[in-house]
């Protein structure tokens, strides 16, 4: 029982980390580009930047409860991994490799390119950086899109033997 709970919330987190990214980067974000600008707003004021701003962290917590689950099922069931067979280490430590990078990344995101331009009443010096920091973001968020698909796949690949 304990093992389906934790795969459960193992899938939800993916489903949440990967539909959020989906969604605001293939949909919304490029819907939103779509529709005119009204003149002279200010950039912190853009619907990219909101949902910017609200995904990075929902990203994050998704990534953190996947790497949680993951290990904490991994530690409690190690005696059914003595016999696998071979290849399955070589696809993990890929597996792995590509979790490290979504880790890292969704940190940068969350707390560097977020950081940087959300107290902009408290340095209104940073509002120049706007327009390219949501351009960086962008960009990362559609990088830690590819980097948690390949992951997941290569988590479901696994789970087949």
């Amino acid at each position: 029982m304990q093992n389906n709970f934790l795969i459960f919330i193992h899938l939800m987190a993916a489903a949440v980390g990967i539909g959020s990214l989906a969604y605001c980067i293939l949909f919304f974000l490029p819907a939103m580009e779509k529709l005119p600008q009204p003149q002279k707003q200010p950039e912190e004021h853009s619907a990219t930047y909101k949902a910017l701003e609200v995904l990075a962290p929902t990203v994050l917590a998704s990534v953190l409860v996947l790497v949680g689950t993951g290990i904490y099922y991994l530690l409690t069931n190690y005696t059914r991994q003595v016999d696998l067979p071979p290849g399955y280490y070589d696809l993990f430590g890929i597996k792995m490799v590509f979790v490290v990078l979504v880790v890292f990344l969704s940190v940068y995101l969350t707390f560097s390119l977020r950081a940087r331009i959300s107290n902009l009443d408290l340095s209104p010096e940073s509002r120049k950086l706007v327009p390219a920091t949501l351009q960086q973001m962008k960009t990362l968020s559609q990088a830690t899109l590819v980097l948690i698909v390949i992951a997941s796949f290569l988590g479901i690949w696994l789970a087949r033997f």
